[in-house]
């Protein structure tokens, strides 16, 4: 299987959007784009979801899931911050994996590492 690309990720996120359906199977978004929720509304979609995962975390360090279950709700929950931080970025108009890319490759000189991607 091939890896999946940031552009892969946006481009499915663009058509996702307008179809996306609530709990209630209702329409999530009036506007086709997102666009009906503020930058600050998908910053609370990412943070939720980093919240998840780190109840989760909390979970399995006491004890309360194993291992293999904390893999997989971990996965899922990584899962979707990346999925919200990407429409995030689409929202800002920020191409996330150029962003990285140059950000990734600054830090590396910064800290005269030959590491670049």
């Amino acid at each position: 299987m091939k890896d999946l690309t940031f552009d892969q990720l946006r481009k499915a996120n663009i058509k996702r959007l307008p179809q996306f359906k609530n709990k209630h199977m209702q329409p999530a978004h009036s506007e086709p784009d997102g666009s009906d929720w503020s930058p600050a509304q998908w910053l609370q979609a990412v943070v939720g979801e980093l919240g998840e995962y780190a109840n989760l975390r909390k979970k399995f360090e006491r004890g309360d899931i194993d291992e293999k279950e904390f893999d997989r709700e971990a996965a899922d929950e990584l899962a979707d911050v990346q999925t919200y931080l990407d429409i995030l970025a689409f929202r800002l108009n920020i191409n996330l994996g150029e962003a990285v890319r140059d950000k990734f490759n600054r830090v590396s000189d910064r800290i005269e590492c030959n590491v670049k991607l």
